[in-house]
């Protein structure tokens, strides 16, 4: 197969910032227009919307590599470096499956560095890790937010709880789901098990967040979590919540007892 393809990838790590700065949308822009100023024709363009995760998390890269594999590629253009990835490691990896198929990794805002001269290379390097100093900073800033928030009473982070629904930052009861939840504790102070009480949801058609029947290791998850009684816990942070809680601290302890959670 000739070597003729040109391909474009695009990511962002959060789901916030598909709307803000360095978009999907803009990145395509950004890339497309620098084809159009190369006079070269954008063959195909790989995404990874809202992902931060490993390489093995990401099948837009994922999907990428494998078509690089096929000899076909013959540049990868990203709108930064960084979009590729802000780990050092994952960074001079990928760059070393591009040398291995002879591919060309252009970025429309990045220098272009020569890796065949020692300086240049050298100056790769350094902005490899600039990159990923500027990942850990972001990552214990968010960090230091969240235990903040849990200080004061908010839920530091997660997916927001069955039970509550998010309004302006703060947890509000959801009062339809609030009442199962208090259904299941006092079923399962009861002692009824864990089997009962996931059929009695689903006889009910009451389903999971994420829109599918609960099981009994989600049952459980939802007996354990402190928060259903007012407190926030992130980490080591464990404090009286700002929320309204749904059931008494005092039938959360005896859920816990009788079911040795």
């Amino acid at each position: 197969m000739p070597k003729t393809s040109i391909v474009g990838y695009v990511r962002v790590s959060t789901a916030n910032q598909v709307e803000n700065g360095d978009g999907l949308e803009i990145q395509r822009k950004k890339i497309t227009e620098y084809c159009k100023e190369k006079g070269v024709t954008l063959d195909r363009v790989y995404e990874d919307r809202g992902i931060s995760g490993t390489v093995r998390d990401r099948p837009g890269l994922l999907g990428l590599l494998k078509y690089c594999e096929t000899g076909a590629v013959k540049r990868v253009i990203v709108y930064k470096q960084d979009r590729l990835s802000r780990e050092l490691t994952v960074a001079l990896w990928l760059e070393t499956q591009f040398k291995k198929y002879d591919i060309e990794l252009n970025s429309v805002v990045d220098p272009e560095y020569d890796l065949e001269d020692p300086l240049q290379k050298a100056f790769k390097r350094i902005a490899d890790i600039f990159a990923e100093l500027e990942k850990d900073v972001i990552a214990a800033r968010l960090k230091e937010g969240r235990i903040n928030r849990a200080k004061n009473g908010q839920r530091g982070s997660g997916p927001i709880p069955f039970g509550y629904l998010k309004n302006d930052g703060r947890l509000e009861l959801d009062q339809v789901e609030a009442r199962w939840v208090e259904k299941v504790f006092r079923w399962a102070v009861k002692g009824q098990s864990y089997t009962k009480i996931v059929k009695a949801l689903e006889r009910h058609g009451v389903l999971t967040r994420r829109g599918h029947f609960f099981q009994i290791e989600s049952l459980k998850y939802l007996l354990r979590n402190k928060l259903y009684y007012g407190e926030t816990q992130y980490g080591a942070v464990n404090v009286k919540g700002v929320h309204r809680p749904i059931i008494s601290k005092r039938l959360f302890l005896k859920v816990k007892k009788v079911k040795g959670l």
